[in-house]
């Protein structure tokens, strides 16, 4: 039926069918890109979901699907947490739950620590760059400014050389 459609237009265009297939071939491409781009975004969610069920244990805290937040009690073996909810004034209350109904946590595994330290090292060097771009052109700096600093960075100088007393 497509093809059918490709040959009428073909009649209709007068023999510029390749724009249709150019114009085919690229909608095709954008489409295997989007779908290859969506699949390992969701595959990179699911791994680090998993990495966070791995390290989920006492004292972390969830939400569930179904909207309950509390704090992990325990790990079971068989693959299921007791979740404490509520307070002291209130009254606690013990729920034994699934792993799998567990939609957010505080947990934090492998590659969510990697991740957050590479961050953390970025923002450093991006921060040394911007103090090195700084301290590199002083060009706005007046004698009197420079000779303000000097006497500032004399007598902390002074207080950490240690005086030797005869």
């Amino acid at each position: 039926m497509f093809w059918n459609l490709l040959a009428e237009t073909e009649n209709q265009t007068g023999g510029n069918n390749y724009m249709i297939y150019v114009l085919l071939i690229a909608i095709v491409v954008v489409m295997v890109v989007f779908m290859f781009f969506s699949n390992r975004k969701g595959k990179q969610r699911q791994k680090e979901y998993q990495e966070q069920m791995e390290v989920l244990g006492p004292g972390n805290k969830v939400k569930t699907i179904g909207g309950i937040c509390g704090i992990v009690a325990e790990v079971c073996d068989d693959n299921t947490v007791i979740i404490e909810t509520g307070s002291e004034a209130t009254g606690k209350s013990y729920v034994k739950m699934d792993k799998d109904c567990i939609s957010q946590t505080d947990a934090k595994g492998p590659t969510q620590i990697a991740r957050e330290q590479a961050e953390a090292a970025r923002a450093a060097e991006k921060a040394a760059k911007k103090l090195g771009k700084k301290e590199d052109a002083p060009a706005g700096e007046t004698p009197a400014e420079e000779e303000q600093k000097e006497q500032t960075e004399a007598p902390a100088q002074e207080l950490s050389e240690p005086q030797d007393k005869e």
